[in-house]
């Protein structure tokens, strides 16, 4: 598939039909992430393939959204958090440039997937998955073949709105409303994942997931 193509066609899928992913094409994925640029070239992703449904429940009831149990593959993306560059957070971009790389990987095969940072806490993770301090989790990515396919949605801003010449000359058009639910809902988040009856809330905060 043209690169550009799948960049402009790639929609986040997360409704998936049981079919299994094939091994090759499993391969190809996490092989186009280990083809992405890295901070230093320090190339210090790892990624756990998860197939286990038992390990996807625990996620979920730990707080992960629940899409991702029917997915028939999910990836879960670390990073060495040893960073030279903690200003500027290196470990995340480089493990964001590899994400990507997989996300345009699987739609050129026909694979649906998702970018996934609805997580439980990292301790959690940690706890869960066997994570060692040295290695940040990043993302999940849900792996499988698209039940429905959704179509390319509009951009909301073109390209004179997104750039300036050596300057920040932009208007921010952000209303004040907005600006305070993404608030409101960053201290929720941080309440939630810390709160020792979450379980009690899941059946509540499940009602409010989007499916597209």
């Amino acid at each position: 598939m043209d690169v550009f193509r799948a960049i402009y066609e790639r929609r986040s899928v997360r409704r998936f039909t049981k079919k299994n992913i094939e091994p090759e094409k499993l391969k190809k994925i996490i092989s186009a992430a280990n083809f992405a640029p890295s901070a230093c070239n320090i190339q210090g992703w790892k990624f756990i393939i998860i197939n286990k449904q038992k390990i996807k429940e625990k996620l979920v009831n730990a707080g992960t959204i629940e899409f991702i149990k029917y997915a028939p593959i999910g990836i879960l993306v670390l990073y060495d958090n040893r960073s030279e560059n903690s200003s500027y957070k290196d470990y995340v971009q480089s493990a964001s440039a590899s994400i990507q790389n997989m996300l345009l990987a699987a739609h050129s095969m026909g694979i649906g997937s998702c970018w996934i940072c609805h997580l439980p806490s990292k301790q959690k993770l940690r706890k869960i998955m066997k994570i060692p301090p040295s290695y940040d989790p990043i993302a999940y990515i849900p792996l499988g073949y698209p039940k429905i396919t959704p179509k390319p949605l509009k951009r909301k801003y073109n390209f004179n709105e997104l750039t300036s010449i050596n300057q920040f000359k932009f208007k921010d058009k952000t209303s004040k409303k907005i600006i305070a639910k993404r608030f409101i809902k960053r201290i929720a988040f941080k309440i939630y994942n810390i709160i020792p009856f979450k379980k009690y809330l899941l059946p509540i905060t499940r009602k409010f997931e989007k499916f597209n």
